[in-house]
């Protein structure tokens, strides 16, 4: 499982319906951020690989955003760590 925070920026506009749609994609939660015209999203998924393709495919498809950006990346496999 990858577990990546990204933002988006999107137009103020329809901020509202943007956030809202973008909070029904499946592995995707919504959150505020201190810049108005910027959203944080979590995304979750089966791998990087899955979340690159929430960012670049259904995130920046939704009506109202302007651009997305990853900031943060996790697997579980950096969790469970090397330990000799």
């Amino acid at each position: 499982m990858a577990i990546v925070g990204a933002f988006a920026r999107v137009d103020l506009s329809g901020r509202g319906e943007t956030n809202a749609a973008l909070g029904a994609i499946d592995g995707v939660t919504t959150f505020e951020l201190d810049e108005i015209e910027k959203v944080g999203l979590l995304i979750e998924a089966a791998d990087l690989d899955a979340a690159h393709g929430v960012i670049t495919g259904a995130v920046k498809r939704t009506p109202g955003v302007l651009g997305a950006w990853p900031v943060y990346a996790n697997t579980e496999d950096e969790q469970s760590g090397n330990e000799d």
